[in-house]
C-alpha cells in the first residue's frame, strides 16, 4: 500500500511535512479512499524506522522513482584522513530510465544528501 500526496510539487516545505503526516496518521488504520493510492510518480520510503539500514528498492510502477531512507547509526568513519565514529545513514535510490537519464536522479540524490547532512538549509523553507 503506497498512499500518494497529491500535488506534492507545488507544496512548500512546510505544506509538505503537514500532508506527509496526515498521510501517516491515517496508515495506522490502513483505511484509505483509492484516489489516495493512486497516481503517484514517486515513493519516499522509511524503512530506517523499522532498524533497516539499507534496501534495493523496487519502483511501485506507474511510479519512475523510488528514495529509500534507512537508519540513523554510528558507524566508524573516515574523516580528513583519521577514523572517527559519524551518525551514517544509507540511502537508496532507483529510477526509470525512460523517464530521465543518470544526471538528474544523481543531482538529486546528492541534494538529498547534503540536506540531510545541513539540516538548518532547510529553514528558510519554513
Amino acid at each position: 500500500m503506497v498512499p500518494v500526496v497529491h500535488g506534492a510539487g507545488e507544496m512548500s516545505l512546510r505544506q509538505m511535512r503537514d500532508s506527509v503526516s496526515e498521510t501517516v496518521g491515517k496508515a495506522a488504520s490502513g483505511k484509505f479512499d483509492p484516489s489516495e493510492l493512486s497516481g503517484g510518480t514517486f515513493t519516499l520510503n522509511n524503512y530506517g524506522v523499522f532498524g533497516v539500514d539499507g534496501s534495493a528498492p523496487i519502483i511501485n510502477l506507474p511510479e519512475v522513482a523510488m528514495l529509500g531512507l534507512g537508519r540513523i547509526k554510528d558507524r566508524p568513519w573516515v574523516v580528513d584522513g583519521e577514523l572517527t565514529v559519524r551518525k551514517v545513514m544509507y540511502l537508496s535510490f532507483v529510477f526509470d530510465h525512460r523517464a530521465c537519464d543518470g544526471q538528474e536522479p544523481s543531482e538529486f540524490l546528492t541534494f538529498v544528501a547534503d540536506c540531510i547532512e545541513n539540516p538548518i538549509s532547510l529553514l528558510p523553507e519554513l
